[in-house]
C-alpha cells in the first residue's frame, strides 16, 4: 500500500504545527522554563525585602529612640560611650564579637 504525498502532507504539517508551539510553551521567552525562572526571582526578591523591612523596622525603632521627645536617657548614654570608648573606673566591660 503506497501512501500518495496528498496524504501524508496533511500529519506531516500538523506535526511540525505541533511540534513549533510545544517547543516555544516549554522554552519560549513566556514558557513554562521561563516562568519557573521568574518565579525564583520573584522568591529571592521577596525574602531580600523582608530582610530590608526587618533592618527599616531596626533603624525606626532606634532611630524614635534618639528623638528629643521620647529621648531614653540609657540609649542616648550607651551610644556616647560606645563611640568615645569611655568607661568609668568601677565599670566591667565585656567584649561581644560584632557582625
Amino acid at each position: 500500500m503506497l501512501l500518495r504525498p496528498r496524504q501524508i502532507l496533511a500529519p506531516i504539517v500538523f506535526a511540525t504545527v505541533f511540534g513549533y508551539f510545544g517547543y516555544h510553551l516549554v522554552n519560549g521567552d513566556r514558557g513554562l522554563l521561563a516562568m519557573a525562572y521568574l518565579q525564583r526571582e520573584v522568591l529571592i526578591a521577596e525574602q531580600n525585602f523582608a530582610e530590608a523591612e526587618a533592618t527599616r523596622k531596626i533603624w525606626e525603632r532606634r532611630v524614635g529612640a534618639l528623638r528629643n521627645q521620647s529621648l531614653d536617657p540609657d540609649m542616648l548614654d550607651e551610644r556616647a560611650r560606645m563611640l568615645l570608648n569611655f568607661a568609668r573606673k568601677d565599670e566591667t566591660i565585656i567584649f561581644t564579637p560584632t557582625r
